[in-house]
């Protein structure tokens, strides 16, 4: 077992409030960090009672973190308030998305557990420009533009703040599979601070996770990379919600755009390594099996996670949903990746497209 593994096999133990016995603390802390996931630590550790048990220095970091993280947290939570009143004056009144809906509606009871890099805020696509213009009446600029057709515009970035703004028209990168017009349709209006938003319902919160964990960007699943605080947040999603999850739903959702896999190998991972009660009626069958270990088999170990990288990409860039949402239901999977690649490679040339291959972030 490599060290990473055996580190991320501590991790995991400590989160689930276990006793954490390795002798070497800093490999876990690196993880920890590596994974946004070291206050959640700390939080599990002092819940369960396992941290008077650690080495003074590695209790000292954890719970410095833990409090500077809570900190940030209470100026982020002011920071999204300031930017939702400003919206709402205008007439616009947005959803919050990730970590910037934790911090005001669950999961986390310790409300210092969730570290964030930024605030997704989503709103209809005919406010978009009006909210970019409140963003720069607040004093926001544009820190980084997103190409024409992603689901999000751009992060927005204001000095001495502890986090951009990145602002959404869709909630992930196939937003066909999870449409804002459906997610605007099931959320709920709320009001906190004397400002109102709109709270994705638990279902529609638990397939973001998991679309963004899978799915979105590059693509983990197609990697075999795995994001434990994703898959944190999961499990804590769906012992939050409980019953009010439509699981099934989601499967048939996923279902239909042949993600089974991608859904069931994720769900596998909130199993076995945070005791996530299995949701569905029916078990993970031999694909999803083959890509948690293979996610498991690559912790660590670099060769394989760079031959990973272009099998990944190449897998991501045709998958089926994709090539259905660009093509239309004529004339099969082989015809739409024929015709997608060769578009491509006129679009972009060879060069371009090699790049896109290899591409590793």
């Amino acid at each position: 077992m490599s060290r990473q593994r055996r580190a991320l096999a501590d991790l995991v133990r400590g989160l689930r409030g276990e006793p954490i016995v390795s002798p070497d603390w800093m490999p876990v802390l690196e993880i920890a960090n590596d994974h946004l996931l070291t206050p959640a630590l700390w939080s599990a550790l002092r819940e369960s009672s396992q941290a008077i048990s650690l080495p003074a220095d590695a209790r000292d970091y954890l719970a410095t973190l833990h409090r500077l993280n809570g900190d940030r947290n209470r100026v982020l939570r002011r920071q999204a308030i300031e930017l939702i009143g400003a919206l709402n004056a205008q007439g616009i009144v947005p959803a919050l998305l990730k970590g910037g809906l934790t911090l005001f509606d669950g999961p986390y009871a310790d409300p210092a557990m969730r570290m964030m890099r930024d605030l997704d805020i989503l709103v209809p696509a005919g406010s978009r420009d009006d909210a970019i213009g409140i963003l720069e009446r607040l004093g926001y600029r544009l820190a980084q533009q997103y190409a024409a057709g992603h689901h999000a515009f751009g992060d927005f970035a204001r000095p001495n703040d502890p986090a951009s703004v990145d602002l959404h028209t869709e909630l992930v990168d196939p937003s066909h599979v999870l449409p804002a017009s459906e997610v605007w349709s099931r959320s709920e209006l709320r009001e906190i601070g004397g400002v109102r938003y709109f709270s994705p319902c638990a279902t529609d919160r638990i397939m973001h996770n998991l679309l963004h964990a899978q799915i979105h960007h590059l693509g983990n699943f197609y990697r075999g990379e795995l994001q434990v605080q994703q898959v944190h947040e999961f499990v804590a999603l769906a012992r939050h919600f409980g019953p009010a999850v439509d699981w099934p739903f989601v499967k048939r959702r996923m279902h239909a755009h042949h993600l089974t896999a991608a859904m069931n190998s994720y769900l596998l991972a909130a199993h076995r390594l945070l005791g996530l009660e299995w949701p569905l009626s029916s078990p993970p069958g031999l694909g999803a099996r083959l890509n948690y270990l293979r996610c498991e088999m690559q912790v660590g170990v670099r060769p394989l996670q760079w031959i990973g990288v272009p099998w990944g990409n190449l897998r991501g860039a045709f998958a089926w949903h994709r090539m259905h949402a660009l093509h239309g239901s004529t004339g099969g999977p082989l015809r739409w990746r024929c015709r997608h690649l060769v578009r491509y490679l006129q679009k972009e040339g060879i060069g371009a497209t090699l790049e896109r291959l290899l591409r590793a972030h």
